[in-house]
């Protein structure tokens, strides 16, 4: 199902500049979302953007100044993961 939802209640210039997007989610969602009209789900969703694309902003930024190869990212990874198994198994 999509789910459209009304932004006409902003008025801010820099709205009108911003892309719309079109998100596909599943009923049950739409179902709770359309029972909080009060809610501004548009804000919710460009905030929640906003902190994944910092976070890949901050990556690509760490990333481009790595000298590590990728067989040596996945051999950090493997000695990572284990490690974290190991402390887990523990507690």
């Amino acid at each position: 199902m999509t789910f459209v939802h009304d932004f006409s209640y902003l008025k801010h210039k820099e709205v009108n500049r911003m892309p719309n997007i079109t998100l596909q989610i599943p009923s049950e969602i739409k179902e709770i979302l359309s029972k909080h009209p009060e809610i501004k789900w548009d804000k919710i969703v460009t905030d929640t953007l906003w902190n994944y694309a910092k976070k890949l902003r901050l990556t690509d930024k760490m990333v481009s100044k790595s000298k590590l190869s990728d067989q040596d990212v996945d051999k950090l990874d493997k000695v990572i993961k284990a490690d974290l198994l190991k402390r887990y198994k523990r507690t």
